[in-house]
């Protein structure tokens, strides 16, 4: 694609040079803050801004997390055209113009903007663009991930790129149309590994509850969730092959601190901030994870926060940690069978609690529940088919997830040229 002809000092250093008919104007200039509050007698839509698309109707896994009309008054109103902005997300592409009516939580901004200069999507297009996020990132302020944010009166300052309002529109047309054809292919990367996670899902429920003989002589045992499973196997419940541990972290020593993936398991708890690690101190109370016990989040167990450790280290108080019986259990058997879709869905039936934030799987529930027990050697087996024929899987994701961050990449700087002027797409629309 084409350079401008032309091209001026944009007098912001992490810009460079733009076209010579662009203009460069503060936002504070092109915009006027909203505070209009949900006071009134309309019933709105919750809102909130999606890093990769922006403004959208919020999701809530429990209707009743809801906000109640009571309970939404002093969130800010929200109209189409409008720029909405999540200040604690911003570096995370939390900013977008609405298309739609709406309320946000009071703690994000609301402006008005200049519709006489600033086409709204092209605004949306250069404020999510990776030259903007980098920009914002310069600004946040704050000690704690609940504090750090983009100040308003840094956020206004903000030069935004000027072009004439016919070009606002080619550049938009051009943008929709090429992101339109990226996230079509997204789209078809996306449900591939959809359908090799299924796949996967598939095997291992087959593997952990019928075997690997398919000619096995099998024996029901009267749960419906399980079904029939290979005469030979035992079935014992999960209290019985196990010892809660209440190991405190509360000695000299320096642990790492675990979490768990809904994907893969235990894990090194990543932090976006070092700041926001805690102290040895700060975890005298956390619980001691060592390889080959059974660690569980009860909050997040059916989304798979459950899974046997290899790794030795700490986990937050409100998880459980399981000794595990060795004599009759190989661990990585059990962490197939533990994350499989039958038992995940089990886990479901078991589930109590009020809101988001005290919904958990009980111990008591947990501990009743059957553990399908092959011969320790069959057990083996089951584990090495599975680390098999699972790895091949995961290297097929694996790839199309590359494929998928190049598309997304490419998507972000073809923004960022286009919306600079760094190319010139006047005449490919």
């Amino acid at each position: 694609m084409r350079r401008y002809p032309e091209y001026k000092n944009s007098q912001l250093g992490w810009v460079g040079e733009i076209p010579k008919h662009w203009d460069v104007i503060k936002f504070h200039y092109l915009s006027q803050e909203s505070k209009r509050k949900n006071d009134d007698d309309i019933d709105r839509e919750m809102l909130s801004l999606s890093s990769y698309t922006g403004i959208q109707v919020k999701q809530y896994e429990y209707e009743n997390t809801k906000r109640s009309k009571e309970e939404s008054l002093t969130y800010l109103v929200v109209e189409p055209n409008q720029l909405v902005v999540n200040p604690m997300w911003q570096i995370q592409r939390g900013i977008g113009v609405s298309y739609l009516h709406g309320i946000v939580s009071p703690g994000y901004r609301v402006y008005y903007i200049d519709l006489e200069r600033l086409l709204p999507q092209y605004l949306h297009y250069l404020m999510r663009s990776d030259i903007y996020v980098d920009e914002y990132n310069k600004h946040i302020r704050g000690l704690t991930t609940y504090d750090r944010s983009v100040k308003k009166e840094d956020f206004k300052d903000i030069g935004v790129l000027l072009p004439p309002k016919q070009e606002q529109v080619q550049i938009v047309n051009f943008l929709d149309r090429k992101t339109q054809q990226i996230d079509e292919l997204t789209r078809i990367k996306e449900r591939r590994i959809e359908l090799q996670q299924e796949q996967r899902a598939v095997l291992i429920n087959q593997a952990v509850t019928n075997g690997l003989d398919p000619n096995v002589e099998m024996k029901s045992l009267g749960a419906e969730w399980i079904g029939k499973i290979p005469k030979h196997w035992d079935v014992i419940k999960f209290r019985y092959l196990s010892q809660e541990s209440k190991r405190k972290n509360d000695d000299d020593i320096d642990r790492e601190m675990l979490s768990l993936s809904s994907y893969t398991g235990i894990q090194v708890k990543q932090y976006e901030y070092e700041n926001t690690k805690r102290s040895k101190e700060e975890s005298l109370t956390y619980l001691v994870v060592e390889p080959n016990q059974l660690v569980v989040n009860p909050m997040w167990q059916i989304q798979r926060g459950i899974g046997v450790s290899y790794l030795h280290g700490i986990v937050s108080p409100g998880y459980r940690v399981y000794y595990i019986d060795l004599e009759r259990l190989f661990p990585q058997y059990l962490h197939y069978l533990m994350r499989s879709d039958i038992y995940v869905d089990e886990y479901n039936k078991h589930i109590r609690g009020l809101t988001t934030y005290d919904r958990s799987v009980r111990k008591e529930d947990f501990e009743a529940i059957a553990v399908l027990l092959p011969p320790k050697q069959e057990q083996v087996q089951i584990v090495n088919f599975l680390d098999y024929e699972t790895k091949q899987i995961d290297e097929l994701i694996a790839a199309e997830q590359r494929k998928i961050e190049l598309l997304k990449e490419y998507r972000q700087s073809l923004i960022s040229e286009v919306v600079t002027g760094k190319i010139d797409v006047r005449n490919e629309v």
